[in-house]
C-alpha cells in the first residue's frame, strides 16, 4: 500500500464534527467510556419555569458510585448559537462521554444545555447556566453528591458563560446564592473573556460572531464591558484552572492569558496551562481521554481543590504539565 492509499484510508475514517465549535477526527481521538445506565439520569429540567425551553433547559447527570463525591457542571461550546448536551457525531456522544469519564473516576458530572442566540440574549444564557448551578447545589445531595464540592467547567463559549457566572455574583445572588458555593472553575479554550480588547473584538467580527449573536452592527463600549467576565475578577473569586490548546487561534490564546493576568492582579487563585498537540476542536475529545493531559489535570484540580484551601496546597500535588503558558499580552 503506497502513501497516497494510506492517506486516503485515513481521511475516509475521519468523522468530522461540524458543530459551531468543533471539527474533530472522531475515529482517531474518541474513546468511549462505559458507565452503567443506572448511573445516568437524563433530561432533568433545571429551570422549572413555565416558559423554559422544553429541550434546552435540561441537564444529564452522570453519577459515581459511593457517597459525598464532588460534582462538575459542564457547559458546552458552540459560539453561543449552536450545540446542546446531546451532540452526536458519527455515533459518538462527545459531551456525554465527558460525563461518563469523570463519573467513572469518582466525580459526578452534570452536562447541561442552555438556550441559544439569537432566540435569547446573553443575559438569558448567563442565567440559564446560573440556574443549572443552583439546581445542582440544591439537589445533588439527593443523588449522594456533596453540595459543598461543586465545580463549574466549560469549553469555548461555555467557558465564557461559566466565567461570567463565577466572577459576576449578580446571577447567583438573584437566586439567593453566593458564588462561594463554587469550589473551583475550569475554563477550556474560552473565547470572549474581554470584548473590550480590540484584538478579541475584531476576531469576533471576522468570525461573524458579534453582529450575528448580539444583534448589533457595532456593540457599544458599555455593552462590550458588561459582556466581558475579565472586568469582574476579584480576590474572592473561586480558584480557576485555565486551559487552552497549543494550536488554538492566537486570539483565543491571548484571551486566556489576559484573564489569567486579571485574576493574578487581584490576588485570585489560578493556574494557566497550554495543552500541547490539540486544537480548539480536538480539545473536546481530550477531556474524556484518560491518557490526555487536560483530563488528568482537571481530575487533580477537582480532587485537591477544596473551598478555603490555600493555592500552595491546592496545586502541589498536580502533575507537571508538558507545556506551561507564556506571558500575557497587553489588555
Amino acid at each position: 500500500m503506497n502513501t497516497r492509499q494510506v492517506l486516503t484510508i485515513l481521511l475516509l475514517n475521519l468523522s468530522i464534527l461540524s458543530s459551531g465549535c468543533a471539527s474533530l477526527g472522531i475515529a482517531l481521538l474518541y474513546k468511549k467510556v462505559s458507565l452503567p445506565d443506572t448511573q445516568v439520569v437524563k433530561n432533568i429540567d433545571y429551570s422549572q419555569e413555565s416558559d423554559s425551553n422544553p429541550v434546552m433547559n435540561r441537564l444529564d447527570l452522570f453519577l459515581p458510585k459511593g457517597k459525598n463525591w464532588p460534582t462538575m457542571i459542564f457547559v458546552h461550546g458552540g459560539g453561543w448559537n449552536t450545540g446542546d448536551k446531546d451532540l452526536k457525531v458519527a455515533g459518538a456522544d462527545v459531551y456525554g462521554n465527558i460525563g461518563r469519564y469523570f463519573a467513572s473516576q469518582g466525580i459526578g458530572t452534570a452536562v447541561i444545555s442552555y438556550r441559544l442566540m439569537p432566540g435569547v440574549d446573553w443575559k438569558t444564557q448567563t442565567m440559564d447556566v446560573a440556574k443549572a448551578v443552583a439546581w445542582v447545589y440544591e439537589h445533588i445531595h439527593e443523588y449522594n453528591g456533596d453540595s459543598r464540592s461543586i465545580f463549574l467547567a466549560g469549553h469555548s463559549a461555555g467557558a465564557q458563560l461559566s466565567s461570567r457566572v463565577a466572577l459576576d455574583p449578580s446571577a447567583l445572588q438573584s437566586m439567593g446564592l453566593s458564588p462561594k458555593i463554587l469550589c473551583g472553575v475550569i475554563l477550556i479554550s474560552g473565547a470572549g473573556y474581554n470584548f473590550m480588547n480590540q484584538e478579541a473584538y475584531d476576531y469576533g467580527k471576522q468570525q461573524g460572531a458579534i453582529e450575528a449573536l448580539f444583534n448589533k452592527e457595532e456593540l457599544s463600549k458599555i455593552l462590550r464591558k458588561k459582556l466581558s467576565p475579565i472586568f469582574f475578577a476579584r480576590q474572592a473569586s473561586p480558584p480557576f484552572l485555565i486551559l487552552y490548546a497549543a494550536k488554538d487561534e492566537k486570539e483565543i490564546k491571548h484571551d486566556s492569558l489576559r484573564l489569567d493576568e486579571a485574576l493574578k492582579r487581584v490576588g485570585a487563585q489560578r493556574q494557566l496551562y497550554s495543552v500541547p498537540r490539540v486544537n480548539h476542536k480536538s480539545m473536546i475529545l481530550a477531556l474524556s481521554h484518560a491518557d490526555k493531559f487536560p483530563a488528568s489535570m482537571m481530575m487533580v484540580f477537582m480532587r485537591t481543590c477544596e473551598c478555603g484551601r490555600s493555592p500552595a496546597k491546592m496545586f502541589n500535588s498536580a502533575p507537571t504539565p508538558p507545556e506551561k503558558a507564556g506571558k500575557s499580552p497587553r489588555h
